[in-house]
Formats: C-alpha cells, sequence, structure tokens
C-alpha cells in the first residue's frame, strides 16, 4: 500500500489503525502524531509514510512508559517485531529509516547509540543463527518434525500436553537458552564471545544428552566418530564439544575461559532462580522425569517476561524464519507443513520481517565496507568471498601477523634502544602500563569482561612492539639519528592506541576509535600520524582492515582535527605562518598547473618519516633566525661582478653577493613560477605541513570526483573552485568545528552561481551537487543536516550554539565570509582585482602506486631512492679559502672518469630490422648522389 500521496485525512486515520493493533494508549497515541506532523511538514518524507508513522511511534514510544495488556508489567516502548509487522517493514528497512528519522528529528546522542545498539544486537543474534544450524546437525540429528511433534502441533489441549523431548524440541531449547543467557550477561553481546556462549550451550545439552543415554538424539556420524559405550556415564569421559567447535586455535583458550567461568555463573544463576531444573553441582538430569518440559517452558516464560521489559525485538523471530524455509522447502515431503500449525506467537508472517525489499539475502551478510577514495593504493588484491569478513577470519589473520611475537622487545628492538643515548624500554613501560590501567577501567564502566579486556590489551601490546621495531628499523636507515622520535611520549602512546584499534577491529568491538581517544585523552591529530606508518609496514595486511584504517583517518582529518579544542590551532598559531596553501605543503611533482601539466606517470614519492611527523612546529624566533620560503616569498640572490686580471693577463668574473631579491608569487607570471617536478622540498615542511598536506589531498580527490560527476571538465573551472576552497579554509572562522565536505559543496556551488553554470542541466545546483555527495564512500546526511550555523546569547546570558543545514550555513554564513572573494574570479572582472588560481593537487590515478600484489606470488613496485650516505666533503668559501683548496677539489672533479657502457658488436651479424635497412640504404643512395662524378 503506497501511501506518498494520502492526505493528512487518511494518514491520521491510518495511523489511528496503527496504534489501535499495536493497543497504544492515547498519549503514545498523540505525542507519535504530532511528531509525525511536525516533520511531514518540515521534509519530504520518500516513500510509503506508513514507514515513517511506524518510526514516529516507535520513537515516542521508547519515552513514555506504557502498562503492559495485563497490566502486570510496566514496559517501555512496544514489541518491535508487532510494530514492523503492522508497519509493513522490514528489520533492514526500519534500521535505514530510523537513523534518517533520527537525523531530520534530531534527537539526542543517547538514542542513536541505542538504534546502533541495537542494529548490532540483531546483526550478531542473525549471524550466530546461521551458524547455529550446522552446529547442532554436526552434534544431532536433523531438527524435522517426527510423529511426537505433529502431534504437539494439533490445537487442542496444547497446554496440557508434556513438550516432547524430540530433536526439534531441542534446537529450539538450546536457542531460547542461548538468547536469555546472553542477555544475562553483557560481555556476550560481542560476536565473538556470543559464539563462545552458543558452543557452551551446544556442550551442554550435548553432556546431558550422553548421560541421559539418549541416543536418538545425537548424529549417528558423531557416535560412530567417538565411539560411545552404552554405560558411558561419566562426566570425564565425555568429550569437550567447545574445542571441536573452535576452528582457529588461537582462540580456544577464550572460549574455554567462557565455559569454565562465565558460562558456569549464568547456569548457576538461572538453576537458583528455578528456571532450570539440573543437579547444581553437575549441571545434569534435564532428560530425567520431566523436567526438560518445565525447564522448556520456564526458560520460554522468562524470555517473554525479558521482552516485555525491554521492548527489543524479539530474538524467537529466526526460529520462526527457520521453520518457514522449512515449510518452503518440503512442503510436499511433510504433510505437517501442509498444516501450518505453529505455536502461539510464531507467525510466519514475523519471517516476512527478516526480509529486505530491496536486496535478495540483504542480512545474511555482514556488510564490506565501502572503499575510501583515498588510500586505495595501499589495498592488495581482492580477496575471496568470505576473506576478511567473518569475526574468526578476522582473528585468524590476527594472530597470523603476530605470530610467534611475544608482548615484549626482540632482540633486534633491544638493539635499538641500547643503541640510542638513552634506552627508552623503562618510560615504555610506564606508559603502556598506565594505558592499560585506563583501558581496564574504561572496560569494567561499560560492564565488559575484565578477562577479555586483558586479552584484547595482551594483543595489542604484542602488536605494539612489532610495529614500532619495523618503523624504527626503517628510521635508522634513513636518518642515523632518532633519539627525538624515541623520546617522544606521544609516539609511543598513539602506536599503542593504533595497536588497539586494529585488535578490537578483528574482534567486532562494538565501540568506534573515538571511544580509546577519549579514554586514553589521546588528540586525533596525534593519533593520525602514525596510521600510514603501520599500513606502509606491509604487514599482510587484509583489505577490510587496510579500508577501516583509511576510513579512520579520513575521519580524523575532514572533520575532527579541525574542532575548537584541537591542538592544531595552537600549532598555526605558533608556527606564526597561519594556515597554508596546498602549493607550499605540495611534495614534488604533485601541482597541476594545466591541464597538461602531469602527462608522465609520476612515482609515489617516499613516505614522510616518522621523525617528521612528530617533529614540533618551529617557532616564530627560530624563523627570523633561520629564514626560509615557506611563506611564499623567493628569495633569489643578486649578484654584481668584478673584472680582475691576474699575471698572465687572463681575464676573471668574481662574483659579489650584495643582498637578495624579494619575488612575491602574485608578481610572477605563469611562465616564471618554479617548476613543479624542479623543487626538491616543498616549501613548508614539519609535522604541521604533513598534517595539511593531507588534508589538502583528500579534499582535492573528493573535489575532482564531485566534478567528474558534474561534468566539470574545464580546467579553470575546477581551479576556481579549488582556489575558493583554498582561501575558505585559511579563514579559520569557516572550518572550525565544521566538516571538510561542507566546505567543498559550498565552494562548488559559489563558483557555479559566479559563473551561471548549471550543472548537468538541471536547475536546483545544490541538490545536484548533494545527490553526487551521496555516492561517495564517506557520504552522511549529518554533513548536510547538522551545520554549525553560529552562537547566539539567550536571555539568561548564556551562549546557545545554532545548528541547521547546508542551506542555511551557505546563505547566512558562507556567502558572507566568501563571496567578494568569489566575485573575483568572474572572467567579467576588473584586471586589478583579479586572483591568480592555485594549483590543483595531482590527481591521484597519475601516481604509481606503491608495492601492490597482483596474484599470490607477482608484486610490482616502482624503483625506490636508496639511502646514499654522506661521503667526504671538500669545502671552499670565497675570499676566506686558499687557491689550493680550490685546485684540489678541481683535481678531484677532473679525475672522476665515468665509463660508459660499451656496446658488443655481433661479429656474425643478426639480421636487421626493416627500419634500419630502410635508412641504411637511404643513406647509401644519398652519398652515391653527392660523390664526384
Amino acid at each position: 500500500m503506497v501511501l506518498a500521496e494520502s492526505s493528512d485525512d487518511e494518514l491520521h486515520r491510518i495511523h489511528q489503525e496503527l496504534c489501535s493493533k499495536l493497543n497504544l494508549d492515547s498519549t503514545i497515541t498523540a505525542a507519535s502524531w504530532d511528531t509525525f506532523e511536525s516533520i511531514n511538514k518540515k521534509i519530504v518524507l520518500e516513500g510509503e509514510k506508513i514507514h515513517w508513522l511506524g518510526c514516529a511511534i516507535y520513537v515516542v514510544s521508547r519515552g513514555v512508559g506504557t502498562p503492559s495488556l495485563d497490566n502486570s508489567v510496566c514496559v517501555k516502548g512496544i514489541n518491535l517485531n508487532n510494530l514492523l509487522r503492522h508497519s509493513n517493514l522490514s528489520f533492514v528497512q526500519f534500521f535505514s529509516n530510523i537513523t534518517r528519522w533520527a537525523e531530520m528529528a534530531q534527537l539526542p546522542n543517547d538514542f542513536q547509540q541505542r538504534i546502533d545498539t541495537l542494529r548490532s544486537n540483531f546483526s550478531i543474534s542473525h549471524n550466530i543463527f546461521k551458524t547455529f544450524h550446522p552446529l547442532f546437525t554436526e552434534v544431532f540429528i536433523e531438527p524435522i518434525p517426527n510423529n511426537l511433534d505433529l502431534e504437539y502441533l494439533k490445537p487442542r489441549n496444547r497446554k496440557n500436553k508434556p513438550i516432547p523431548c524430540t530433536s526439534l524440541k531441542v534446537f529450539e531449547f538450546i536457542w531460547n537458552l542461548f538468547i536469555i543467557l546472553k542477555a544475562e550477561n553483557a560481555p556476550c553481546s560481542d560476536l565473538v564471545s556470543a559464539h563462545h556462549l552458543l558452543y557452551c550451550c551446544i556442550d551442554f545439552i550435548f553432556t546431558n544428552a550422553v548421560v541421559a543415554n539418549k541416543q536418538e538424539l545425537i548424529n549417528s556420524k558423531l557416535h560412530e566418530e567417538l565411539q560411545f559405550s552404552d554405560d558411558l556415564t561419566t562426566l570425564a569421559d565425555i568429550p569437550c564439544l567447545v574445542k571441536r567447535f573452535c576452528k582457529c586455535e588461537s582462540v580456544i583458550k577464550e572460549a574455554l575461559h567462557m565455559k569454565v567461568y562465565t558460562f558456569k555463573q549464568l547456569i548457576t544463576r538461572i538453576i537458583k532462580n528455578k528456571l532450570l531444573l539440573v543437579d547444581e553441582n553437575t549441571f545434569t538430569g534435564l532428560f530425567e522425569n520431566d523436567y526438560f518440559d518445565q525447564s522448556f517452558r520456564n526458560i520460554t516464560r522468562a524470555y517473554e517476561t525479558q521482552l516485555l521489559n525491554h521492548g527489543d525485538f524479539d530474538e524467537k523471530i529466526f526460529l520462526v524464519e527457520f521453520k518457514r524455509v522449512l515449510m518452503e522447502k518440503d512442503q510436499g515431503e511433510h504433510s505437517w507443513m501442509s498444516m501450518k500449525n505453529f505455536p502461539p506467537g510464531d507467525s510466519v508472517d514475523d519471517a516476512l520481517l527478516l526480509e529486505s525489499p530491496k536486496v535478495t539475502g540483504g542480512t545474511n551478510r555482514p556488510k564490506e565496507l565501502d572503499t575510501p577514495l583515498t588510500g586505495r593504493k595501499f589495498l592488495g588484491p581482492r580477496e575471496n568471498e568470505l576473506s576478511g569478513r567473518s569475526t574468526s577470519e578476522k582473528i585468524s589473520r590476527l594472530h597470523t601477523i603476530i605470530g610467534d611475537r611475544t608482548a615484549s622487545p626482540s632482540d633486534e628492538l633491544t638493539k635499538i634502544f641500547v643503541s640510542c643515548q638513552r634506552d627508552p624500554t623503562p618510560k615504555i613501560n610506564e606508559i603502556i602500563s598506565k594505558m592499560k590501567e585506563k583501558l581496564l577501567k574504561a572496560y569494567k564502566a561499560n560492564n565488559f569482561s575484565t578477562e577479555e579486556a586483558e586479552n584484547r590489551l595482551n594483543l595489542a601490546h604484542t602488536l605494539f612492539y612489532k610495529y614500532v621495531e619495523l618503523i624504527l628499523a626503517k628510521e635508522k636507515n634513513m636518518t642515523s639519528n632518532i633519539s627525538n622520535l624515541v623520546e617522544n611520549n606521544v609516539f609511543y602512546q598513539a602506536m599503542f592506541a593504533c595497536c588497539l584499534v586494529i585488535v578490537l577491529y578483528c574482534y567486532d568491538f562494538p565501540k568506534k576509535f573515538t571511544w580509546i581517544l577519549d579514554v586514553l585523552n589521546l588528540e586525533p591529530i596525534q593519533f593520525v600520524k602514525v596510521i600510514e606508518l603501520i599500513v606502509r609496514t606491509k604487514d599482510n595486511f587484509f583489505r577490510d582492515l587496510i579500508k577501516h584504517l583509511n576510513r579512520i583517518e579520513e575521519t580524523i582529518m575532514e572533520s575532527l582535527v579541525w574542532r575548537s579544542n584541537s591542538p592544531i590551532w595552537d600549532a598555526i598559531e605558533k608556527s606564526g605562518q597561519g594556515i597554508p596553501k596546498f602549493e607550499d605543503t605540495a611534495l614534488p611533482g604533485h601541482l597541476l598547473y594545466n591541464d597538461t601539466s602531469n602527462e608522465h606517470l609520476l612515482q609515489s614519492p617516499e613516505p614522510a618519516s616518522a621523525s617528521d611527523r612528530f617533529q614540533s612546529p618551529l617557532s616564530e624566533l627560530c624563523r627570523n633566525l633561520f629564514p626560509s620560503s615557506g611563506s611564499g616569498t623567493h628569495l633569489t640572490p643578486m649578484y654584481r661582478f668584478s673584472v680582475v686580471s691576474d699575471k698572465d693577463g687572463k681575464m676573471k668574473l668574481i662574483p659579489l653577493v650584495e643582498g637578495d631579491i624579494k619575488l612575491d608569487n602574485q608578481q610572477r607570471s605563469p611562465e616564471t613560477r618554479p617548476d613543479p617536478q624542479a623543487a626538491a622540498l616543498p616549501r613548508r615542511t614539519g609535522s604541521l605541513s604533513i598534517i595539511f598536506r593531507k588534508f589538502y589531498n583528500l579534499a582535492g580527490v573528493r573535489m575532482q570526483h564531485l566534478c567528474s560527476h558534474l561534468g566539470f571538465e574545464d580546467f579553470e573551472l575546477r581551479r576556481k573552485i579549488w582556489t575558493v576552497f583554498e582561501d575558505s579554509i585559511r579563514n579559520t572562522d569557516l572550518i572550525k568545528d565544521r566538516h571538510l565536505d561542507q566546505l567543498l559543496m559550498c565552494a562548488i556551488y559559489v563558483i557555479c552561481k559566479a559563473a551561471n553554470i548549471t550543472p548537468n542541466k538541471n536547475p536546483n545546483m545544490f541538490a545536484n551537487i548533494m545527490k553526487y555527495y551521496r555516492q561517495q564512500p564517506q557520504a552522511s546526511s549529518s554533513v548536510y543536516r547538522d551545520v554549525l550555523i553560529g552562537e547566539e546569547k539567550n536571555d539568561d546570558g548564556g551562549i546557545v550554539i545554532k545548528r541547521g543545514d547546508l542551506i542555511q550555513f551557505y546563505n547566512f554564513v558562507y556567502v558572507k565570509a566568501m563571496q567578494t572573494y568569489a566575485t573575483r574570479l568572474q572572467s567579467n572582472t576588473n584586471s586589478k582585482n583579479h586572483i591568480n588560481l592555485s594549483p590543483l593537487p595531482t590527481s591521484r590515478k597519475d601516481l604509481i602506486s606503491s608495492n601492490l600484489q597482483i596474484v599470490s606470488n607477482i608484486f610490482i613496485k616502482p624503483l625506490e631512492t636508496s639511502v646514499v650516505k654522506n661521503g667526504p666533503t671538500a669545502d671552499y668559501y670565497f675570499s676566506r679559502s686558499p687557491s689550493k683548496d680550490l685546485m684540489d677539489i678541481n683535481r678531484l672533479i677532473n679525475n672522476s672518469k665515468i665509463q660508459g657502457k660499451r656496446l658488443l658488436i655481433d661479429e656474425e651479424g643478426n639480421v636487421q630490422n626493416k627500419r634500419h635497412r630502410k635508412l641504411q640504404s637511404l643513406v647509401e643512395e644519398r652519398q652515391r648522389q653527392n660523390a664526384p662524378q
């Protein structure tokens, strides 16, 4: 039912019917309609309106207490499955719509975090259930209903009939036990721990089945493999299935720890609560007497109560989906399928909630990370379908990377430390100890397992020493003195934080990387310095991990580094030069002055060293003592010559240095600009220059992507957009607390307005720009829906932060700051007000990437420039050194003969190529013509 054109009265009627089906009270009904109406008037809601009505009801219900049907429990919210079913929403649609709704309604961050948690729980449960059935059939017989199940499914007197102890009911019981134990223990909310908990549940039921001699439940293949005897009743002889299920040896220890400690405590707790009827010491006896029937009912009832209290989605929906699949698969083979009789609450319609209208099987696989626009040169070849996606695969690869290393310095790293002026080992131990202490406290505060935290931190500690060794070893090859880097505490803090990010990503930790930075009180601008250093170690990283690290780097560069409390502002002020242009920070060959200035491929230059990245910016005093050309002013020495005659009468020119002529960039013609290929270093160097170089390169790639999709092929037009963008960045009031993409889209739009350009013949330019922005992998609707407008004072004298959408920002803030500058770029502008356009960053496609794996055993890489060691030098000072020194220098130069290659002449002769024969014939003919008769 499509309701896009429904009137308000029709929508109100549908809303009332929806609330009636959900048994909502008048308070929630009225509040949800008011919320929907306010959003619908301001924003055009795409698609079926009933989907958005469901979102409005869900949001309101999360903040208002509503009584349950029997008035025995006061719950917050409603049953999400019922809401989605009556709203014609699948889970995939719901998570997409509710996220957009939260952004449109500007709901608080805690609500959005709850949605993220709900999405994470759904994804974990969905993936766990996919592995549950194969594991179950490996141990027990296929959970297909038999005659006992068919008899139980008959509707009459079902409550009085005992639940049959069949494979199907054991299958349901294990899942119900799993979901109630998972809810009891917060550390089991991540995918790895949830898998281990499922292993323990299957092992628990298997042990009870063996003790009770329930051979009719156990898979015959497993029975033959383990060679059970009929009198096998001792627990010590029963094999542990947890070890069997763990495919990766590196996680067996964690899984067994879960079984011995966490699972045992959880089972003991539900035994004391009379939910599970088994022996308190041995945890056996489930299949004796009618204990299975009572335990099955108790567990089911406890889960239903838990569901009412929390209002989350019903995880039993996966059992319903399983039955639906069986019904469709075997409808002609089993008579029970044609009955379509499910127990109360198990509606086949619920299974439709798992379907996605857009993508078949859209929930069956974790979403692959989008490839960022930058950093693609670090990605290896595309891997197998499951590589790098499943958690177990990522954990296995993580342990492959770690290898046999331990959380201590290796012999090679110890040698590097000893060779320094001061051994940094005690300092490193102190830094790591403090960081671990902070992280353990944060883990406990978020109800995560302490044992799990210690394990993750130990893995990060091991990675830390590995990458510190690789980076310092490479640094020693680049420079002989690494003392400044070794003594830098921030370097070690950032390295450990990045290693922890890698570990937690492989374990699907629910928190984002900013959580780690906040806990460690580490600034993003310091953290971002080590990401590329670690990636460039080429340590067999898989594609998704590189994408994850690259996306983190982009997130920091596009927004986090520009927060008002970021240290970058102090660094800029300390430098005394303001925010540089890209031209001041670009590496050799990375500037485009015209569309033909980069006709050949450029080799990607060697990355900045770790010492450069952590170098402090020069102060104004140092800059005055040691001037450089960093501010765009170039110093050209001015010579005057004196003509003298020596005793032999030969004339000589003696250059006399008088001073320096200053040529500003604005005074240079394009022909006299420095050749970008000729410069050996950027005008401004140091850690701050590297940050801005990365920022400008990121902006350049995104601008080129937008311009290409908008059809802006004119090179000068792109330079105008880039020039305006550059100037807006140098205006700190615009970039502070805002996003790179916000200023980039505004720069494109203001040039379109100034030049009267309509992208792709679409009159709505801003919408067209945002349309193609949304196609970029990093795009987020919050970028154009939640923009800082400014600060205002309220009646109480306090400061209120005003925020709005991107159009409001453009009209009220951006135009005021940039209109005068942008109009000077119009073609009909007076030449006196004309602005020289900034050069564009070189396109990434024109750079030869670094080490790239083509197939499993073939790599390509550009020729690296070897580090040339300094040889003996000979100095000569004009007007000060004796003539003997100059003679020595000349003698050294004259004696340095270069031996060229000698071509070997094939005496036997080879067949000459066609062109050579023609040229030779032509020469011989001309010689004959010119020869004297």
